[in-house]
């Protein structure tokens, strides 16, 4: 099901961004990878006693410092959802390990908002949606969520859709307790976030090709 977008401004329509994949578990813009799934990932609107925030969390691994500059994802929604217009605010979060998600849905690595833009290329299930970020990060692994704020039960649940592409490890994580699967519950899948950036060679790596485009150009004399 394609959802329609006359209701999202045009400013916040976009294609694809032209900096590097850092981690990706989206695939192809023809929704190809997408099983059909989707964890909640929600701040409720207002707060609800019965309800608690739940957020759709995965890990991923950089082999190199990196510089993120956006997170993707796939959204998607269900009950009385009615599309992402009326979601109100959008946040990233990174952790640090799941100890960390588990005990504050605000990341302890970033937890930063922000505008959402809408990639138009996309042709799949749901929206594919592109937030700017910026994040200096070190070689490793961190898990990452989006917590979307959003009216309940007038647009129903919204969340981040699963897919065929990854470790088949996924959390859905809710701190607060008003779940039966509280704090969290590992499940063998996937979500479809993806990670955007530059990598940044470490001084080893970059003091061996010096020496690499050296000797190359010390050949050809």
């Amino acid at each position: 099901m394609l959802h329609p977008l006359m209701s999202i401004p045009a400013a916040l329509l976009a294609t694809s961004a032209s900096a590097d994949v850092l981690w990706d578990q989206i695939g192809s813009s023809t929704g190809e990878s997408l099983t059909g799934d989707i964890y909640g990932s929600m701040h409720f609107l207002p707060e609800i006693p019965l309800t608690s925030d739940l957020a759709a969390v995965d890990a991923f691994t950089l082999e190199q410092h990196s510089t993120v500059d956006a997170v993707e994802f796939v959204l998607n929604g269900w009950s009385a959802f009615d599309g992402p217009a009326d979601v109100t605010n959008w946040q990233v979060n990174i952790y640090s390990d799941l100890e960390a998600a588990a005990s504050n849905l605000v990341g302890n690595i970033l937890s930063q908002e922000s505008m959402p833009i809408f990639v138009d290329e996309w042709s799949g299930d749901g929206w594919l949606i592109r937030l700017p970020i910026s994040l200096a990060i070190d070689p490793g692994t961190y898990l990452v969520s989006v917590l979307m704020s959003n009216p309940y039960p007038d647009n129903g649940w919204v969340g981040v859709a699963t897919s065929s592409i990854g470790d088949d490890q996924a959390w859905q994580v809710s701190p607060g307790g008003n779940y039966v699967f509280s704090p969290f519950i590992e499940a063998p899948d996937n979500l479809a976030y993806r990670l955007t950036g530059t990598s940044v060679p470490s001084p080893a790596s970059i003091v061996v090709m010096s020496i690499a485009s050296l000797f190359v150009r010390t050949r050809r004399r």
